[in-house]
């Protein structure tokens, strides 16, 4: 009978990892061929990361000035008009400009100091004026760069790319656009979608056939002194500094030079001293627009944008190693498997799927926006449910025979109450416990009372709530489980249900560190709890080590997982026993030799605690180790010094020494407290027994 369920359960355990390996395969499959539906779903999903996330900053050094209209003889009157040849030619109506235009640009912009300047524009067939803007870029060092293009071309079935410069510097030819040429005045203005049609990375260095050129971007990064900005392998995926037309200010270009505006926008051309100039066509009216990761089409110039200010900022998305896909498919597969083990509840297993499915799409949002990893979203995602729900079919079809199995067996030797309880989960029908060595952790608020009479109860809900959540998050962050909550109190066992450090432990020290941690964030949350509601709150903690009962405790009807022992008793006394000394943190003495080399503490008491007879040692918890300030280790050192002298009954000598402690920190709660008890047993000495033990009065 024995071997045909475990026969049973093993033949089971194989199938559901079967349907969960499969998923795995099928996924991986679709991924390699680089399935369609699938690739575009992906590259959706990293598009919603972008336009939720964090953009890239906005670089003060890029300045960008627009060419927002084809002329501008509605705006300008006709005395800015003929006071310079440049708005002229920009009010006659008829687009292209003149290259005289660019050439005004270029030295106006230069002249007032910029560092480079670069125009989003190709000027490709000779015309008046070219040489005119020759002779200024010249003029002006080589901080000018104008645009290019590569175009593929098919000539008798064959492709080819063909390079068009600039007409003034069509001449020179293809050294003009090289990165083996750093004098070069040109880069490339071409921006590659992925196969979507959305440009979501910019190159900044592409070989073409024979030429290893560079972007218009590049160029200007080079020119600018930032060459050790551009990424190391030609390209990079951009997190852009906002939406379409919502991030870097555009400047119009005619603003240049009116008088009026040029002193008010440019002052006087301060504004573009050292800058990054951009000049690019923006608005409808161009046409030239891209699809970017965001819904609206983006002004192509405001790309190039993105591609100076991510490589200044080095604000880049980076993708994963090529393993991280099939290993987190993998993983899918793997936790598919290992939830449907979990749980027996179908309804709880598919919420648990879901859950963590949509949990996993949340994280890498999270992963993307702050460490600028691409982690894949959709196949880890679809591996999980494919897995899970294939998994939850088989099991109902394998629950429904169980069901009428164990119906036949048992359906007139028990109550139908009973029976749907074994139905529904065969395997547990009773109650275990195990011992276990833990650490158990005690806290509860000082005062709670008075807080609770103060405000109303709505409020003292909601303080709670904010007080025992960051509290908790520090529990569940170190391992530890949290026990009970009973008002105020928190009680939190580390080391069970399961220990996955492979130090069996260090439980000890992480009770601790999250002890110390509830403290450091309780002094912020007091000032806010304060300014909100007029309330001052503080915990106080006990800590203690031992061997304890786990398990499922209650009765058959209604258990929890929890903790019993003397041990636990323990850790509850030393929590009310901080009040006489004033302390915050108290651990027992098996805690502190199994922490000590991860904590700041101070001996505090051989303390008999209410009920017992036999003291115990019990500490100060201070901080992390090497976290002590030097003023405070003076003081341990002092309190520990007159500690001994006030156990040898030398009461006179501690006092002496607890009043040293007090000078140096006038607020020490131990050291008041020994100097009081000193000066009590000068008045009435203790038993000729007495060996310096402590008696807590109190629970």
């Amino acid at each position: 009978m024995a071997k045909t369920a475990k026969k049973e359960a093993a033949t089971r355990r194989l199938i559901l990892i079967g349907i969960c390996v499969g998923a795995g395969l099928l996924l991986g499959l679709l991924n390699l061929i680089q399935f369609k539906p699938l690739l575009e779903a992906e590259l959706y999903t990293r598009d919603l990361r972008v336009r939720f996330g964090q953009t890239a900053p906005l670089s003060p050094e890029i300045v960008f000035i627009t060419i927002d209209k084809p002329t501008y003889k509605d705006i300008l009157s006709e005395e800015e008009i003929a006071a310079d040849p440049a708005l002229a030619e920009m009010s006659t109506g008829s687009w292209p400009w003149r290259r005289s235009v660019w050439a005004s640009v270029i030295q106006r912009i230069s002249q007032a100091g910029a560092k480079v300047v670069g125009l989003d524009l190709m000027f490709p067939t000779p015309k008046d004026g070219d040489q005119e803007l020759l002779q200024i870029m010249d003029q002006e060092g080589g901080r000018a760069v104008l645009g290019g293009t590569f175009e593929e071309v098919s000539n008798a079935g064959r492709t080819s790319v063909q390079l068009t410069l600039p007409a003034a510097l069509a001449s020179i030819g293809a050294p003009e656009i090289s990165k083996e040429n750093p004098a070069g005045r040109v880069g490339f203005v071409n921006l590659w979608p992925e196969k979507d049609g959305i440009v979501r990375s910019a190159d900044y260095q592409r070989q073409f056939q024979d030429i290893p050129a560079v972007s218009l971007a590049c160029r200007m990064l080079e020119k600018a002194g930032y060459a050790d900005r551009i990424p190391a392998g030609g390209s990079g995926i951009l997190r852009f500094a906002g939406p379409p037309n919502f991030n870097y200010k555009a400047i119009p270009i005619y603003q240049l030079f009116v008088p009026a505006t040029w002193e008010k926008v440019f002052e006087n051309g301060a504004k573009l001293k050292d800058k990054i100039v951009l000049v690019g066509p923006y608005g409808n009216w161009s046409k030239d627009v891209i699809r970017t990761p965001y819904p609206n089409p983006m002004p192509g110039p405001e790309v190039h944008l993105a591609a100076l200010g991510a490589a200044l900022s080095g604000s880049f998305l980076t993708l994963p190693p090529l393993w991280t896909t099939p290993a987190l498919i993998a993983s899918a597969a793997l936790l598919a498997f290992l939830l449907i083990l979990a749980t027996k509840q179908p309804i709880l297993r598919l919420i648990l799927l879901v859950a963590i499915g949509l949990g996993y799409a949340v994280l890498t949002f999270f992963i993307q926006d702050k460490l600028s990893l691409i982690l894949p979203a959709v196949n880890p995602v679809l591996t999980l449910l494919f897995g899970g729900i294939g998994c939850l079919g088989y099991e109902f079809v394998l629950e429904q025979r169980e069901k009428r199995r164990v119906s036949g067996m048992f359906s007139t030797m028990v109550s139908p109450e009973v029976l749907s309880y074994m139905q529904a989960d065969p395997d547990r029908f009773r109650l275990t416990g195990e011992k276990r060595m833990v650490t158990i952790f005690f806290s509860d608020l000082a005062g709670f009372t008075t807080i609770s009479e103060s405000v109303s109860a709505e409020d003292l809900a909601k303080i709670l709530n904010r007080y025992l959540t960051p509290m908790s998050d520090l529990v569940t962050k170190y391992g530890g489980y949290i026990d009970k909550y009973s008002g105020d109190a928190i009680m939190a066992d580390f080391g069970v249900p399961v220990w996955v450090d492979p130090d069996p432990n260090s439980h000890a020290w992480k009770a601790c560190w999250s002890a110390l941690e509830q403290q450091e964030r309780l002094q912020s949350l007091k000032q806010e709890l304060k300014a909100e509601y007029g309330c001052d709150i503080d915990a106080r903690m006990g800590i203690n080590t031992g061997e304890v009962a786990a398990g499922n405790m209650g009765s058959d009807k209604k258990f929890q997982y929890t903790v019993m022992g003397d041990a636990v008793n323990q850790a509850a006394r030393f929590e009310p026993a901080n009040k006489p000394f004033d302390t915050h943190i108290m651990i027992g003495g098996k805690t502190y030799e199994m922490a000590k080399d991860k904590i700041e503490a101070r001996f505090l008491a051989n303390m008999i605690v209410k009920g017992k007879t036999e003291p115990v040692p019990c500490y100060e918890l201070l901080a992390k180790k090497g976290e002590l300030s030097e003023t405070k280790a003076r003081v341990v050192q002092l309190f520990e010094e007159g500690w001994k002298l006030h156990a040898a009954k030398k009461f006179p000598q501690a006092i002496a020494k607890f009043d040293e402690a007090l000078a140096v920190d006038a607020n020490d709660g131990p050291s008041k407290a020994y100097k009081k008890i000193c000066e009590g047993f000068l008045k009435s000495p203790p038993p000729d027994s007495w060996a310096g033990e402590y008696i807590q009065t109190s629970k």
